[in-house]
């Protein structure tokens, strides 16, 4: 398989510091607007977007009892965490109701770097240190014009401490945990007015909470930026390697009659089942004005290989080549209206092979995707602000099987993306807004080559309308929304399907509609609280598989009820208290798509709580507390069969009370 050659960091950090050996003191690090973000592709004003949007700030972050990124982004409205690897990197993040498919509709960027691979694999976010992190910028329910496909659910910008608005620092921290964690993170950046350095490494051992179930994870990153008349050009390179153990579902009751998930949660199933992952990317990114406008332009390699065992002979190896380049130019024009239009490409290839008892196999899918779009933002009014934006999108798609008997295919698809809405202010404090517009979806690598013998998977599209009210007054922020999308041809496991074995597939038409409620309030700098309630339906409009009538059936592995509360204060400057609860309610199982089995998956409430305390300028020390009340549940689960009240079913069970303590140290 082909790899990737790298070269040391630390050669890159003798090459630059020459070039900052005489920079002078930073200044102090630029404010975040509260009300610009990045993950519309270009700085935008959310004042003027019609969309659902949140910012969490570095201090939100700091205040915070998360652990990681994918703990921090379940505590925001409609945003659901789905695990059945016991690793908290691996945990698919579902926004607006998708299931075990929410990292194929939910786009996450880091400092605007796509980290979708194309594969049905979550985006890895675990050697991200929350420390490290400006700010993060979630978009609801739009992302399709600007970005293309994946993008239903919506848009998650990480944006990190690096360039030139970073503080200079050097940072070092070591954290310990239950099931003996340990892991040590490491960071540094520095800048002059011309050059910016930023570099990160982490080191994580963990048995995680069941039995065979290791994880090792070392990963590293760094970042050169030059800053010239007019812009910036920025130069990037990330690698990460995990291993990680399997241990497989839990029975309820497994093949021996015996309740493995209540009787021995922590145990193995597949006690020699593993995966190992190896990523590579590089890229840069460029900024320059251009007359009245500004050019932003993008170029990307990742490089993902997977080698892993399961069921205990079977093995299967892979690799994955992405190329991305992009290209946007953001035009200003007198009276505060704007115009946006940009050109994108994507190729991605994977090679696979598997080996076991029924057989090898071995194939590669390819991809290539071009697109073009524009968007422009009317201020029609002092109050009221138009935008209206279009995509087109070309993606040829092709199967070659080397060896085995999948079906091969060959097959181009031209589809569109559009959306238009209004955002208007109602007042100092008040404003509403509504959008409509279309989203797609093209299957990914894995989804292609799973298919049982169907014919090739049919791009998703849907149709989404959204309306909203935002009030911010003083410290105080609350926002109401309902939100509708119907989708046609759903990519998804349908376990009614592929004679009994279930196949990727397209489903009927189904419909994601509900309702976020959130709100915010500091009581002073040293007391401030948060809340947010989600009601949310999924269900097939209509449809039939395998005799079964699926109209007004409910989606598998959606919650209907999903709420967040949290309390900060501060009782001393250098002491910060941090409790969290946390509501999932119940849900269908997966393969459960008839809505006919007699178990589901249970609702949970989860608390969790941190305590941090400066004991110097420089070193910061915290512990943290998860699932408090101790509280055994599982966030994925998945009926045996496809039809019918009774049978067997199978759970992964996560974590029981845990705790973890953190010593920082920062200069």
């Amino acid at each position: 398989m082909k790899r990737t050659a790298l070269r040391p960091y630390a050669g890159a950090a003798l090459l630059v510091a020459p070039l900052l050996a005489h920079a002078q003191p930073a200044p102090a690090p630029a404010q975040l607007d509260s009300v610009t973000v990045t993950a519309s592709r270009v700085a935008a004003d959310t004042d003027k977007l019609p969309v659902a949007y949140d910012i969490i700030t570095a201090q939100d972050i700091a205040n915070s009892s998360a652990r990681n990124v994918q703990e921090l982004l379940s505590t925001q409205t409609g945003v659901h965490l789905l695990n059945s690897s016991g690793s908290s990197d691996r945990q698919t993040i579902d926004l607006r109701g998708f299931g075990m498919t929410g990292s194929s509709n939910t786009l996450v960027l880091i400092d605007g770097v796509r980290q979708n691979d194309n594969d049905l694999s979550a985006p890895s976010l675990g050697a991200v240190p929350l420390a490290s992190i400006d700010r993060i910028e979630i978009i609801r329910g739009s992302g399709a014009v600007q970005y293309g496909g994946g993008a239903t659910g919506g848009v998650i910008n990480i944006i990190t401490k690096t360039g030139f608005n970073a503080e200079h620092r050097v940072q070092l921290s070591h954290t310990v945990g239950s099931y003996d964690l340990h892991q040590t993170d490491a960071s540094v950046a520095l800048h002059n007015e011309r050059v910016a350095f930023d570099a990160y490494g982490q080191v994580m051992r963990t048995d995680n909470y069941r039995d065979n179930n290791a994880e090792r994870r070392d990963s590293g990153g760094a970042s050169l930026a030059f800053r010239h008349d007019g812009g910036q050009i920025r130069g990037y390179v990330r690698t990460s390697s995990q291993k990680l153990e399997l241990p497989g579902a839990r029975g309820v009751p497994n093949a021996m009659g015996e309740d493995e998930y209540h009787n021995d949660r922590r145990g193995a199933t597949t006690p020699d089942d593993y995966v190992r992952l190896h990523t590579d990317a590089f890229g840069l990114q460029a900024e320059q004005r251009i007359g009245t406008g500004t050019l932003y332009a993008d170029l990307g390699q990742r490089d993902k290989r997977l080698y892993g065992l399961s069921f205990g002979s079977t093995v299967r190896e892979q690799d994955l080549d992405a190329s991305t380049a992009s290209v946007r130019y953001r035009l200003p024009f007198n009276g505060g209206h704007s115009l946006v239009v940009g050109a994108d490409w994507q190729r991605g290839t994977l090679d696979g092979e598997e080996r076991s008892a029924f057989g090898d196999s071995s194939w590669r899918t390819s991809q290539t995707q071009r697109g073009i779009f524009g968007e422009v933002q009317i201020q029609a009014t002092e109050s009221t602000t138009v935008t209206v934006g279009g995509r087109r999108q070309a993606s040829d798609d092709r199967i070659t099987v080397r060896q085995g008997f999948a079906p091969e295919s060959d097959q181009s698809h031209r589809l569109g993306a559009w959306q238009a809405g209004v955002r208007q202010q109602l007042g100092n404090d008040f404003s509403a807004y509504a959008r409509i517009g279309r989203s797609f979806r093209i299957a990914n690598a894995d989804e292609l080559m799973s298919l049982f013998g169907r014919d090739p998977l049919i791009p998703q599209t849907s149709v989404d309308k959204e309306i909203g009210v935002d009030w911010r007054s003083g410290a105080t922020r609350a926002r109401v929304s309902f939100f509708q999308s119907d989708l046609d041809n759903e990519i998804h496991f349908n376990a009614l399907d592929g004679g009994g074995f279930g196949s990727n597939a397209n489903l009927p038409p189904t419909r994601r509609r509900g309702i976020e409620i959130e709100g915010s309030h500091a009581f002073s700098d040293a007391l401030s609280f948060n809340a947010n309630a989600t009601w949310l339906q999924a269900r097939f409009r209509e449809g039939t598989f395998a005799g079964v009538d699926l109209a007004g059936k409910t989606v598998p592995l959606v919650p209907t009820w999903m709420a967040n509360a949290s309390v900060t204060w501060r009782p001393i400057s250098e002491l910060a208290l941090n409790l969290g609860a946390q509501y999932v309610g119940k849900t269908r199982l997966d393969n459960d798509q008839a809505n006919q089995f007699h178990a589901r998956l249970p609702s949970y409430v989860l608390v969790n709580g941190r305590a941090s305390y400066q004991i110097t300028k420089n070193v910061e020390a915290s512990f943290a507390v998860n699932n408090l009340f101790d509280r055994k549940y599982a966030t994925y689960g998945v009926r045996a069969g496809s039809v019918g009240e009774a049978g067997r079913y199978n759970l992964y069970p996560a974590a029981e009370r845990n705790v973890m303590a953190t010593l920082a140290v920062r200069y």
